[in-house]
């Protein structure tokens, strides 16, 4: 596949995404919560073994650069 054939395709898929909107169901209570530091460290490690398990480097950008767009609506 060529270099153009693969950004038309890019194009296509962002003329045609969709997300759907739905409501979570009750939430179970969780057994073994944890906060503060725990938690914090338990996301660091789970976010960089995502990252290794998935063969990629962590993303090095600032939160200010953060490759999304937010897109206001009312909410049902």
């Amino acid at each position: 596949m060529g270099d153009a054939e693969r950004k038309a395709r890019a194009a296509a898929r962002l003329q045609s995404a969709t997300l759907l909107r739905t409501r979570l169901s009750k939430q179970e209570q969780d057994l073994s919560p944890i906060s503060g530091a725990d938690a914090i460290s338990l996301v660091d490690r789970l976010t960089r073994e995502s990252w290794s398990a998935a063969g990629r480097d962590i993303p090095e950008y600032a939160r200010s650069e953060i490759r999304v767009q937010f897109v206001a609506g009312r909410l049902t």
